[in-house]
This record gives structure tokens, sequence and C-alpha cells, in this order.
């Protein structure tokens, strides 16, 4: 609903302007990459800045190349999360904001209802709101899960099995940041070995574009090639990853 929503309002938005300056700012690569990892090290959440952008591309905004390299961006701006939960064990919940961001954005559509444009910024005020609580409902809904993940009866397990482990732990929590978390204590504790927590990692890194493929299910052809670029990029490099994870170590 939240994404529908948002393509919604973001093609009501999308007027000349809007649209040269986001273009300006995504017209080549090393941009679109950039300004991914800026976005997602400050929301903290690649899910949240894949779904705006496959919504963008929905709303024929930008094109599916620079889509691919915002996606890209992404993916290194996540790695923020483990970095501060690393270092000073912050996290800042973005989804806070939701229900601020719904409730402004109802105002405006109710008391602007007759002014196109601010009506339209309500609604992606809205689109937006829904869609930090929509993935936020989905983490807490399974908090019981994280929460209770006893690590400690894979210990003996190989790495190929944690690799897994990782991949399907995120793609049920939707958040690699979440399982990023609990493979740190885990870790940190002496649960598991060094070696199972990287395997983890890298299948959370690929459990993570779950999300997008069922955000690009919906819509055009470039959304659902979007999508699978970005689970595609994953299990490549995820694949590459895992079978030099001996030499990484």
């Amino acid at each position: 609903f939240a994404m529908n929503l948002l393509e919604q309002a973001l093609k009501g938005l999308s007027g000349r302007t809007f649209k040269l300056f986001l273009k300006r700012h995504t017209n080549n690569s090393f941009k679109a990459i950039l300004g991914g990892t800026f976005v997602t090290a400050i929301l903290q959440s690649s899910s949240v800045v894949s779904l705006i952008t496959l919504a963008f591309v929905g709303a024929g905004i930008i094109n599916m190349k620079n889509a691919l390299g915002i996606i890209f961006g992404s993916n290194l701006g996540t790695t923020f999360t483990g970095w501060i939960v690393a270092l000073i064990g912050f996290k800042l919940n973005i989804e806070s904001f939701a229900l601020p961001m719904i409730g402004i954005g109802g105002v405006l559509m109710v008391m602007f209802s007759k002014l196109k444009k601010m009506e339209t910024i309500g609604q992606l005020l809205i689109s937006l709101g829904f869609l930090f609580l929509g993935l936020e409902f989905m983490k807490t809904s399974v908090a019981y899960l994280a929460n209770n993940f006893d690590l400690t009866i894979f210990a003996q397990y190989r790495p190929w099995f944690f690799l897994l482990v990782g991949f399907v732990f995120t793609t049920i929590v939707q958040s690699s940041s979440a399982a990023m978390v609990i493979i740190l204590s885990a870790l940190d504790s002496g649960v598991i070995p060094f070696s199972s927590a990287a395997a983890m990692v890298i299948g959370s890194d690929l459990g993570t574009t779950i999300t997008a493929l069922i955000g690009g299910l919906p819509g055009v052809p470039a959304k659902k090639r979007v999508a699978l670029g970005h689970f595609l990029f994953n299990l490549i490099t995820d694949l590459l990853a895992f079978a030099l994870m001996g030499w990484l170590i």
C-alpha cells in the first residue's frame, strides 16, 4: 500500500524541475552510487532506500541504470550500521519518525485539499511514514524470534550452513541491520567463532535483497529488472566473498 501511494505521490510531484534535479544528481554511475551510500548511511536501512528507488523507477523519474547505481551504493551504506554498533553500540531508529510523518501528511492533505502540490506533499509524507511503519512492523513482529534465536545449537556446523542461516534469518526479519546486531552479539559473547559470523554476514547481505524483489513484483518491467539486478549483484559478490572467505579472514 505504501509503495503504491509513494509512486502516485512521486508522479504528482515529478515536474520538470524535480526530474532535472534528480537526474543531475544521479546522471552517472559514480554520483548514483555515492548518493545511495550517503542516503543509506543516514537512514540506516538499505530496504527503505531500495523500495524508494523502485518507486522512482515506477514513477518514471529515474532510469534503470541510475537506479541500480543507487542500490549498489546502498549496499555500502548499510555497512555503516555494523560499524556504529561495533564502535559505539548505537543505532538511529529512523522508523520512530513514521507516525509523525503520517500525522503531518494527513493534516496537509486535509488542510490543503484544494492546493494540488501541498496535497501531494502530504500524500508523499504519509506514504513514506507507512513505508517506515511497515518495515518496523515486519521487524517487531519477529522480535521474539530475534531475541530468542539461540545460535549455540548450530555452533558445530560448517560455514556454508551459517551462510544459509544468515540468508534465511535476514529474509524473515527483513533487516540486515537487525541480523548484524545479533551476529555481533553472538560473536562478542563467544557463542560462534569468527568464521561462522563472517559466513552469516555474507548470507544476510543476500537475504536483504528479498525486500526489493517483493517490492519490484508489481509495476513496470523496469522495476522488476532493477530488483533482479540487485539480487544478482549481491548473489555474485556474496558467492565470491564466501569462496574467498578464508583469504579475507
